[in-house]
Order: C-alpha cells, then sequence, then structure tokens
C-alpha cells in the first residue's frame, strides 16, 4: 500500500475529504446563516427553483412549460436529492427545504478538497499537497456559495478535475486518459456552458506541445479522438432536448448567452471598475443589475419583445414572470426570442466596434478577480485573489525549475478568465477556481518557506555563558 509517512494515502485522502467536508458543513448550517458580510440568500438565481420542479414532476421548468435558462447537471442532480430526502411541507424555509442540497454541497466540496490534494500530489510532492488541502476551506472565495443552491460549488470541483484530467492526458495519452478528460468536460460544460470550447482549445494547445516535445503519436491522437468523441456524445441528449423545445431554434446547452455578453457592456464602465460607484449594495440607484436589466429592457421593446424578471415566492417556491407571458408560451419559446434579437446586437458591437469589445475584454479580465457589491468588499476579495495569484504564481515558476509539467493547470485557469472576460466577469465567477489557485499556491508557499528552512538547519548551534 503507498504511504505517506506513517499513514497510508487511502488514510489520507479519507482525512482530507472530511475535513473538507466538516468546514464545509460548519460554513453552510452555521456562519452563513449568521454573518452579516452577505445576505444570507438560499436560492438567488432558480437552480433550486428548476430542482423542485423536477421533483414535484413539472419537469425542467421555472414555471411557464420547458425552460433552456440553465444547464442540467445541477438542477437534476438537486432534484434526485430532494426526491429521495427532502420535504415539500407547506411554509417550509428554504434553508429547511434545501437542505438535502446543501449538504450534497458540504460533500462535494469535500471531494474539491480530496482532488485538490490528488492533483497537488502529483505536481509538488505529499508535504505541499497536505498544505495545499489544509488550505483549501480556508480560503473566503472557496466557500462562498456553499451555503447556498448555486452551481459554483459544483464547478469548483469540476475546476479541479478539469486541469487533473488534462494534465493526466498531456503527460499520458491513452483512451482511459481521453475518456476521463472527455467525460469531465461534458459534465462540467452540463453544469455551466461556459466550458463548452474548453476541450477544443485544450486539444490544440495539447497537440503544440506533444508535436514540439516529439511525442504527437497514435496514442496522443487515439486519446484526442475518444475525449472528444466522449464529450460530444454525453451533450447529444441535452442538445436534442433543446432543439425539441424550441422547435430546431436552439442547439446549444443554456440559452441567454448573448444576453450575458451585452450585459458586459454595462459592467465594464469606469465607475465600476476604478470602485467609483458600488457594484450591488448601497442604494438601489448604485446596482449594476438594474442598469443591465434597463439596457435590455430599451433594446428589446423596439422588437416587440419584453423584458421578463422572475418573481419568486419564499413560501411557495413558485417563479412568476413580470410581466406575464402570453398565454400557451412557454419560457424556452420567450428564451429564443430574445436570444435572436440580443444575437443580432452582439454581432454588431463586435463587428462593428471592435475597439470597443477590447476595452471591455481588458476591464473585465481584472475585474473577475475583484469586483463584488461594495467597494470595500471588492477591495478585501481583491486583496485576497491578490496574494493567491502570487503564490501561484511563485509555484508555476517553482514547478518549471524542478522542470514539472505544469501547464495544463495554468491552462484552465486562464481559460475561465479569458472567456469571462469577453462574456460578463466579476468576482463571482472566479471563486469556483480558487481550489484549484490553492494547488499552485501551496506550491508557492513551499518554495519561499524551503530556503528558510534550509538555512535553519544549516545554521551553527549557539552558545552562551551559564
Amino acid at each position: 500500500m503507498t504511504t505517506t509517512g506513517s499513514w497510508p494515502r487511502s488514510r489520507i485522502g479519507l482525512a482530507v475529504f472530511l475535513y473538507g467536508s466538516v468546514i464545509a458543513a460548519i460554513f453552510s448550517f452555521v456562519l452563513y446563516q449568521h454573518q452579516g458580510m452577505v445576505a444570507a440568500t438560499i436560492d438567488l438565481n432558480g437552480f433550486g427553483s428548476i430542482a423542485r420542479s423536477i421533483a414535484r414532476g413539472d419537469g425542467f421548468s421555472i414555471g411557464y412549460g420547458p425552460t433552456t435558462r440553465r444547464g442540467p447537471l445541477y438542477p437534476y442532480l438537486g432534484a434526485a436529492l430532494l426526491k429521495l430526502f427532502g420535504s415539500d411541507a407547506p411554509g417550509l424555509s428554504d434553508a429547511v427545504f434545501f437542505r438535502p442540497i446543501l449538504i450534497a454541497n458540504c460533500l462535494i466540496f469535500g471531494l474539491t478538497c480530496l482532488a485538490v490534494w490528488h492533483l497537488a500530489s502529483s505536481l509538488f510532492g505529499a508535504r505541499t499537497a497536505l498544505l495545499a488541502a489544509i488550505v483549501c476551506p480556508l480560503v473566503p472565495q472557496s466557500l462562498r456559495y456553499v451555503g447556498m443552491t448555486e452551481v459554483e460549488t459544483l464547478m469548483g470541483l469540476g475546476t479541479v478535475l478539469l486541469a487533473s484530467t488534462g494534465l493526466a492526458l498531456v503527460r499520458r495519452p491513452t483512451i482511459v486518459s481521453g475518456l476521463a478528460f472527455g467525460i469531465t468536460a461534458a459534465a462540467t460544460t452540463l453544469a455551466k456552458p461556459v466550458v463548452l470550447v474548453y476541450p477544443a482549445v485544450f486539444l490544440l494547445a495539447a497537440a503544440w506541445y506533444w508535436r514540439r516535445s516529439r511525442t504527437l503519436n497514435r496514442e496522443a491522437i487515439t486519446a484526442s479522438v475518444v475525449a472528444i468523441a466522449c464529450f460530444g456524445a454525453l451533450l447529444l441528449p441535452w442538445t436534442i432536448r433543446n432543439i425539441s423545445v424550441t422547435d430546431g431554434k436552439f442547439k446549444g446547452i443554456s440559452s441567454n448567452g448573448p444576453g450575458e455578453f451585452l450585459r458586459g457592456y454595462i459592467n465594464a464602465q469606469p465607475k465600476y471598475y476604478l470602485l467609483r460607484q458600488n457594484f450591488g449594495g448601497g442604494d438601489p440607484g448604485e446596482k449594476w443589475d438594474p442598469e443591465a436589466n434597463a439596457y435590455e429592457e430599451q433594446l428589446l421593446k423596439p422588437h416587440g419583445i419584453a423584458f421578463y424578471r422572475p418573481q419568486r415566492d419564499p413560501v411557495t417556491g413558485e417563479t412568476t414572470l413580470t410581466p406575464p407571458p402570453p398565454k400557451g408560451v412557454t419560457s424556452a419559446q420567450l428564451e429564443v426570442e430574445k436570444d435572436r434579437v440580443e444575437g443580432a446586437e452582439v454581432k454588431r458591437r463586435v463587428l462593428g466596434a471592435p475597439f470597443e469589445f477590447a476595452a471591455k475584454f481588458l476591464a473585465q479580465f481584472g475585474m473577475f478577480w475583484y469586483i463584488v457589491e461594495t467597494r470595500s468588499k471588492s477591495l478585501l476579495v481583491g486583496g485576497v485573489a491578490l496574494v493567491v495569484l502570487i503564490l501561484s504564481l511563485v509555484g508555476v515558476l517553482r514547478a518549471r525549475r524542478e522542470g514539472v509539467l505544469v501547464w495544463p493547470v495554468v491552462f484552465t485557469l486562464v481559460y475561465f478568465n479569458v472567456i469571462y472576460a469577453a462574456i460578463l466577469a466579476f468576482a463571482r465567477y472566479s471563486m469556483p477556481l480558487f481550489p484549484t489557485l490553492t494547488v499552485l499556491a501551496a506550491g508557492g508557499v513551499a518554495a519561499l518557506v524551503a530556503p528558510l528552512s534550509s538555512k535553519l538547519r544549516s545554521a551553527p548551534p549557539t552558545s552562551g555563558r551559564s
């Protein structure tokens, strides 16, 4: 049995999983409900509402027939848990009704810590891996959404696994490593479709690396083909479902991409990225979201399309739309029409004003790490991110100096930063990256501490008079 010191690796792995799960549970069920930094909302963006609808037998819906608004993996996982362990008694608070999903979030976070430990071990060795596993639950960004029915906790696990399986595929391209990468990429895409183009660009980078290192052979090509085939096959059922509910008008995983892209232009204004105005807190007039909603509303109005705002009843959990949609019209049909109009506007702005898009991209590339509700919170979140990013850079330099293959991990992190900067970026979207960053940051800490430890060990003993 493989051991680390006097402990078998299996026991260390179990301890890491339990440690992460317990810390997440303490945060979710004790600290989150009693802290005053952020509103203790449970179901902010409707993932829980869709899970409730599925569990009740009403399908993947927000109350007006089928919807294409979200990726399916997290709502279906939540629905299964609600069906097996939940109670739909009237009057339950969200904290009680969604408890099975919140418990699952804690276990997912425990698995995330386990994946962090495994990845750090493969890069930097046992001691650094243990440091990464210990620190991971202590980084505020890593835990931020574990107490909510939001997809970020699952995306944290998905990001670590993308980095880990990508690293394994590049190191040793086989059918098994190709399958593992394809399955991971598909599952993460079904959680959040921002991952949709990741396998293609990653495999192009891998092909470049294999060719440069003269290891581009039949095994590498076969593993890549297997990865893409597996990825496509797993996405196909949901794609067919979306084609069916939109009469062939939508062929993706989740709609509203054009709307998010356009909201990025509202996001990337100097008053927000320079912290002159609160992004989400303070007076209603200082919030980014109402400004972005008003922009979309004005864009859609000339086309006879309403901008529908969801309203959720906190008691029944039912979601209604304001204004009420026409009778017999499903959410999916409304979403397709909205995408059609906004998609044309996206093309107009990107092709007609490329420098404006470039300015938006550059602003959001940085906003991805620090913009939250208020100036003070943004400075705090940005400060933590800056420390972690600096330590991660030191970890990458250490890995390169020691000849450790680390670019697949860095590529995963850069991909998310770039793709969100192109669409819509603020600190919420960077938070699933922090478990993976912890791996590199732990390597950086070890690199900084090692010379000091060496000096202390080599220093001659001091003597003094009695």
